[in-house]
């Protein structure tokens, strides 16, 4: 995992390691409040592993959100909004919402102050396979760690490094890494690789942005190759 040297804009890190998470670039507003305080909202955030989504109520509707945290330490840094029921909340899909109170600056970096406590990472803070006793998913093919549900795929007719893929609203229990621009079949887009939270192993990636308006409709949505993947619980 690389460290705050190894990024070259100012950035937000995780108060507990000094994990990297988010770009001062993505930062889109400041102004949102969260049970312990103030809340930063993030077109994108890296190096944090995406939990199970749910439907909660924040102070601006219903939504359906993702916890995401820290994929070094563990430590809960905020959610990501996967859906809005509200039209006017609909700019919020995609997006990560943070949960620092304060920030500290140090040389160019920034280091998210959170009062959340750490949940123990390595012991299954995640969602696990007991836990989701019902649905159809989809696991890492190397150590059955589980990173998807059958009833979020979108298209199953994309193409990945390594074959087939399959398109989805939302993945689980994996870590986002840094976005970069890369030219794909259907053009340019701004995309961030998606990695197995237990093994690291690379599964696909997120489409953060495209530069085609008829490709638009991916963005904030998730690749995974077949060949990575494998069914649970059909």
């Amino acid at each position: 995992m690389a460290d705050a040297a190894t990024y070259n804009h100012p950035l937000f890190s995780c108060r507990i390691c000094q994990n990297p998470i988010a770009l001062r670039d993505d930062l889109l507003s400041k102004r949102f409040v969260a049970k312990s305080g103030g809340a930063y909202l993030f077109r994108h955030a890296m190096n944090v592993v995406v939990g199970k989504k749910e439907d909660r109520k924040l102070m601006t509707g219903t939504f359906s959100v993702a916890d995401i945290f820290c994929s070094k330490c563990g430590q809960e840094l905020g959610w990501k909004y996967v859906k809005a029921y509200d039209p006017a909340q609909k700019y919020k899909e995609g997006v990560c919402s943070h949960l620092p109170t304060k920030s500290a600056q140090a040389k160019n970096s920034y280091v998210i102050v959170s009062s959340l406590s750490v949940p123990d990472f390595h012991a299954g803070s995640f969602c696990r396979m007991d836990e989701l006793v019902g649905p159809r998913l989809y696991s890492c093919y190397k150590c059955r760690n589980n990173v998807s549900l059958h009833d979020d795929i979108i298209s199953k007719a994309f193409q990945g490094r390594h074959g087939r893929a399959f398109l989805f609203t939302h993945v689980m229990n994996i870590v986002v890494g840094a976005k970069e621009d890369r030219t794909l079949m259907t053009g340019l887009h701004t995309v961030a690789d998606v990695l197995c939270g237990d093994c690291n192993e690379v599964l696909g990636w997120k489409y953060e942005r495209a530069y085609e308006p008829t490709q638009k409709y991916k963005e904030g949505k998730f690749i995974l190759e077949k060949s990575k993947i494998v069914k649970e619980n059909w």
